[in-house]
């Protein structure tokens, strides 16, 4: 006999079919929440990070100049200190001081205070541009064009404001050279170095420090205390860039310590000779400063670096 066929219930079938398009809704509401929720915890990560980059920068901005000083200080091998540092480090000033290096007891402060700016505007482009205000040395700002790279790196000065080639002046007494040390506090120098920089470049490629353009420092009329003869004598040192090594050479204009010579920097070291000598009637009183100097040849002595 055979069973007869099952009845639907039209309400029950209804119903069940009503759960299941109800499942179907919720599944997919609750999955088209999630990618909401992951945009926006990855919106609010992104948020926090800008803001965390923020105030670092400010902070940078902001650094205080102490900041540089440390650099300069590191970076000159323990013998330039910027002292009393005040400002930031794109907008500061300090005393410069001459110190000996680590060890060394002996420092000197040189006269005036240094102000320097710092322009970031051509960051982006790896070129920071300073410039340098030091009344005392001298009335012309002196500007410092760095280009970095990522083999090379070049340093221009000039006055602020002047054609490339320009040059820039500036006098600093020879009694700051103590604060070096040995030999320069024995010598202890007096007088006034008086420079001229005109298209100076500063390249530094693969280890080697390259020099364009010339700078000039006429020593006028030197004194120094291990002579009873004052002054000594007058001198100009010259260095001139070419191409790849730079010609730097020694002359005294007049005097009783005579000086001359030559010598080439090739990018890593300084290749020097020159002679010294007493002129007529003084050699007794330049003996001591002829000594300190190089080694005898009959009546001069050679001076080699």
């Amino acid at each position: 006999m055979a069973s007869a066929p099952k009845s639907t219930d039209p309400a029950r079938a209804a119903a069940s079919s009503g759960k299941r398009s109800s499942k179907s809704s919720s599944r997919g509401r609750s999955s088209s929440r999630k990618p909401v929720k992951r945009q926006r915890a990855f919106s609010r990560r992104w948020l926090w990070l800008a803001a965390l980059l923020g105030v670092l920068w400010a902070l940078l901005w902001q650094a205080p100049a102490s900041w540089l000083s440390a650099a300069v200080w590191k970076a000159s091998g323990q013998h330039v200190l910027l002292a009393q540092a005040q400002g930031t480090w794109r907008d500061g000033s300090a005393l410069l001081v001459l110190e000996g290096g680590a060890g060394s007891r002996g420092a000197t402060v040189l006269p005036g205070t240094l102000h320097w700016t710092i322009g970031l505007g051509n960051l982006w482009r790896g070129r920071l541009l300073a410039q340098i205000d030091w009344p005392k040395v001298s009335p012309q700002p002196l500007q410092i064009s760095t280009q970095l790279g990522w083999s090379q790196t070049t340093v221009a000065l000039r006055p602020a404001g002047g054609a490339p080639d320009a040059p820039w002046q500036g006098m600093l007494p020879l009694s700051v050279l103590d604060g070096l040390g040995t030999p320069w506090n024995t010598v202890a120098l007096r007088g006034q170095a008086q420079f001229t920089l005109r298209g100076l470049l500063l390249e530094s490629v693969a280890g080697r420090m390259r020099i364009g353009g010339q700078v000039q420092i006429d020593l006028p009329d030197v004194a120094s205390r291990l002579s009873v003869v004052a002054p000594i004598g007058s001198y100009t040192l010259s260095i001139t860039g070419q191409g790849a090594d730079a010609q730097v050479e020694l002359r005294s204009d007049k005097g009783p310590l005579l000086l001359q010579g030559k010598g080439v920097w090739n990018g890593q070291a300084l290749q020097f000779l020159g002679t010294g000598r007493a002129a007529p009637g003084n050699e007794a009183a330049m003996a001591n400063l002829l000594s300190l100097l190089g080694r005898r040849e009959g009546d001069h002595v050679r001076i080699a670096i």
